[in-house]
């Protein structure tokens, strides 16, 4: 809640200088502002945490799109299984659980 209340401040605070301000002065400050983020960007680049952050990024995504796969293909085997050659359906239910495991009723 602090930090809200902190964080409504600052945007009340910010958005009246910004209003009081001329043309000149606004392009002034959006210039060093935007070098100054251009810097943290590029400091949080070079350290060991943002490539900690990129390597498990690609862990995860990699894992993630490994685990859908595996469930998309699974749900159409299911699919395919229960669906017969005529068309129509066979006999029993197939259901697919969490883990990707398909099971026939």
């Amino acid at each position: 809640m602090k930090l809200m209340i902190g964080f409504v401040a600052g945007v009340a605070v910010g958005g009246y200088l910004a209003s009081q301000m001329s043309e000149d002065q606004r392009s002034q400050v959006a210039a060093r502002t935007s070098g100054a983020m251009r810097q943290a960007g590029d400091r949080v680049k070079e350290s060991g945490v943002g490539q900690a952050v990129a390597d498990n990024a690609s862990k995860v995504t990699t894992a993630a799109s490994d685990r859908v796969t595996g469930v998309v293909d699974s749900a159409g085997d299911s699919v395919a299984d229960a669906v017969g050659p005529d068309g129509t359906a066979t006999g029993g239910t197939t259901t697919v659980n969490a883990g990707g495991v398909a099971a026939t009723n």
